[in-house]
């Protein structure tokens, strides 16, 4: 899907720019050039940094959830 009409630039682009370590609209914008004509995907491009965070969240969740209860009770 395209995001950024003016510059050409699609979902795919946008979402590789922010998993290489943009974390910002302007960010996005240098690295891919999305956002850079009109400003109407500014929003659009904002709305994948945060679906990007809130997956990032609850993977780092996952990670920290152990898979066995801590206090396991001893050996009788």
């Amino acid at each position: 899907m395209i995001v950024c009409l003016c510059q050409g630039v699609s979902d795919k682009k946008v979402r590789r720019a922010i998993a290489d370590g943009a974390t910002t609209r302007k960010k996005v914008t240098r690295a891919c050039g999305a956002g850079a004509g009109c400003g109407g995907c500014h929003s659009s491009i904002r709305e994948i940094i945060d679906e990007h965070r809130a997956a990032a969240t609850h993977e780092a969740d996952r990670a920290t959830v152990p898979c066995f209860p801590s206090q396991a009770p001893a050996p009788a």
